[in-house]
């Protein structure tokens, strides 16, 4: 078919691309696109462009003659918008005349950059500038810049409880059941630089003994969407957290008295705290830390040391605990003081504890092996008490004091003809050893949960047994909130030190999380053969745009890459095919 789109003009610098073709008879014409704003020059290009393809002119465009200058990420940061958008948390921050950039965009923008491709905020203007965004946000990206990051940092963090009270409220009118149970939980991650005033020396979970460490706390509802957070001041244990955040929670979020059902691990359980709960009208569901398991009552837990590997799960129906699923035994152990108690038992762990103790111990008996060769070879005389303690403090440390026992027996070495005083271990075996490896096998493989829920016989909104074993299990959807603000948010580790930046810090991690959970949510209810949030990120991340010149004519324009078929089911799943449509694209001078 014989190319012959002209350019039409309408009034002033207005004109459209157009198509002539006949129709019953009749000359016709069809909009390809409409242009406006149009220079003399600029049209003059177009014609001679057009010119050219039709074959008017004696030279046509060659494949040498098309110059890729340039290009930008567009795709990825553009589906991010649209679900930025859809949360609509931007009009939580006033707008300001006076600013040519809003803090609602440098906050969308910080957001989006820990998302995609998480670092230092140094390195945000720089990713910035091979983005789009400055074309989808309709903002001057030369206003974008390290110092303006730094100050709108401040102003993010005044309204961080304004945007926990927004998602509390928006989360509650969406689905209202999602807010009744929801999870508590800590983690720590450290700081790197000068100074960090929120800052304290301790070991962190995951990455040792840091100089700068931060404890940091999250409530999330029953579907994974955070809703409040903070950095903790003064942090010494897990136990002594939840009595003031409880409280603030409280006032912030003004919750009913025994609206709430909070669910949160046995390292915070203290009967000091579930007394505080219960004063405070807050439901909740946690366990008991396995030293406390044999204080509960009712438990009678001698009754235990008849199980072993091969007779467990007999053992265990024969008691009268009931099946859960195949990991999961159960038996209720009734209410004591307002309190009722489920004892759960689980095969898999009972074999995990045997095996890892097991293990301990022959570590322990190996350190030993270990120090009996460095005591044979002592250069100096070695002194009994110290000698001892030192073992001690070892066996302490790896857990293995109350499994294994040694004798220390004096040992001379002749060296250089010198007589030098030194030790052999002898590892022996006492009753209290095997009295305390038997006292932690009563009670592997247990666990106990605690509420002061009511049961479903006492109460129509009560909790059975089955419905508590599922809302502690579920708990891990905050497990996995903190790992993926750690692994693939990076939050780790801080890279500024004012108080209000760190705190910044976190709420954009958060928010970052937050797109993340809507992201993966979705994927769960419509397979397109995406499952991960990464995985869309990937996907999207190669949907770009690029800058192409025709060197015979200077023309410039932008093209976007055409996209590929698991691009449009990742864009129709979100109701986000709009920015790839024409019209969108046009609005920012792209093809």
């Amino acid at each position: 078919m014989k190319f012959n789109w002209y350019l039409k003009h309408h009034h002033h610098e207005y004109y459209s691309l157009v198509e002539p073709y006949r129709e019953n008879g009749k000359n016709r014409h069809r909009v390809i696109t409409y242009l406006s704003g149009l220079s003399p020059k600029e049209v003059q290009r177009i014609r001679r462009g057009l010119a050219v393809m039709k074959g008017l002119e004696i030279e046509t465009i060659k494949v040498e003659d098309l110059i890729f200058e340039d290009h930008w990420r567009y795709l990825d940061v553009a589906f991010l918008d649209v679900i930025w958008k859809q949360w609509k948390l931007s009009k939580i921050f006033p707008q300001s005349g006076d600013k040519d950039v809003q803090t609602s965009e440098i906050l969308e923008i910080l957001t989006l950059y820990r998302c995609l491709d998480p670092g230092s905020y140094f390195s945000g203007v720089d990713w910035f500038n091979k983005t789009a965004l400055d074309r989808i946000l309709h903002i001057n990206g030369q206003h974008i810049n390290k110092s303006r990051i730094f100050r709108e940092l401040d102003l993010i963090e005044d309204k961080k409880e304004d945007i926990e009270r927004y998602l509390y409220k928006t989360l509650n009118k969406q689905d209202e059941s999602s807010m009744h149970i929801v999870f508590y939980d800590l983690t720590d991650s450290y700081f790197e630089g000068r100074k960090c005033e929120l800052a304290r020396a301790g070991r962190t979970k995951n990455n040792g003994f840091q100089k700068k460490r931060v404890v940091l706390s999250l409530l999330v509802n029953s579907a994974g969407y955070p809703f409040a957070w903070d950095i903790l001041e003064d942090y010494t244990a897990d136990v002594k957290t939840i009595k003031d955040l409880s409280i603030k929670w409280k006032r912030e979020f003004k919750f009913k008295d025994n609206e709430i059902v909070l669910v949160f691990d046995r390292g915070m359980v203290s009967d000091e705290n579930l007394k505080h709960l219960e004063l405070e009208k807050y439901k909740y569901i946690t366990a008991l830390d396995k030293n406390q398991i044999p204080g509960t009552q009712k438990v009678n837990i001698e009754r235990f040391e008849s199980i072993n590997e091969e007779n467990m799960t007999e053992q265990i129906i024969k008691m009268g605990f009931r099946k859960y699923d195949d990991t999961t035994y159960y038996e209720n152990l009734g209410t004591v003081d307002g309190r009722r108690y489920a004892l759960i038992f689980n095969p898999e762990m009972l074999t995990d504890q045997r095996k890892s103790r097991k293990e301990l111990i022959q570590r322990a008996k190996d350190y030993l092996n270990k120090e009996n060769e460095a005591l044979s070879r002592a250069k100096k005389s070695r002194n009994r008490d110290k000698t001892k303690n030192g073992i001690d403090k070892q066996l302490k440390a790896m857990k293995a004091m109350n499994f294994v026992d040694y004798d220390l027996e004096p040992q001379i070495i002749k060296a250089d003809g010198r007589e030098i005083n030194s030790f052999h271990i002898v590892p022996k075996e006492t009753d209290g050893n095997r009295e305390a490896i038997k006292k932690a096998e009563r009670i592997d493989g247990l666990w106990t949960i605690v509420t002061n829920t009511p049961s479903k016989g006492d109460d129509e909104n009560g909790f059975t047994e089955d419905d508590l074993i599922r809302a502690y299990r579920d708990k891990n959807q905050i497990e996995l909130a903190f790992k993926d603000v750690k692994s693939f948010i990076k939050i780790q580790p801080f890279n500024v030190w004012t108080l209000k930046h760190v705190r910044a810090h976190y709420t954009i991690c958060i928010l970052s999380y937050l797109l993340d959970i809507t992201i993966a949510n979705r994927l769960k209810e419509v397979d397109i053969g995406v499952r991960s949030t990464q995985k869309v990120y990937e996907v999207l991340k190669e949907g770009i745009i690029g800058k192409i010149t025709v060197e015979s004519t200077g023309d410039e324009f932008l093209k976007l890459m055409s996209p590929q078929s698991q691009q449009k089911a990742i864009l129709e799943l979100f109701q986000s095919e709009n920015v790839v449509r024409r019209g969108y694209l046009k609005s920012m001078g792209i093809k």
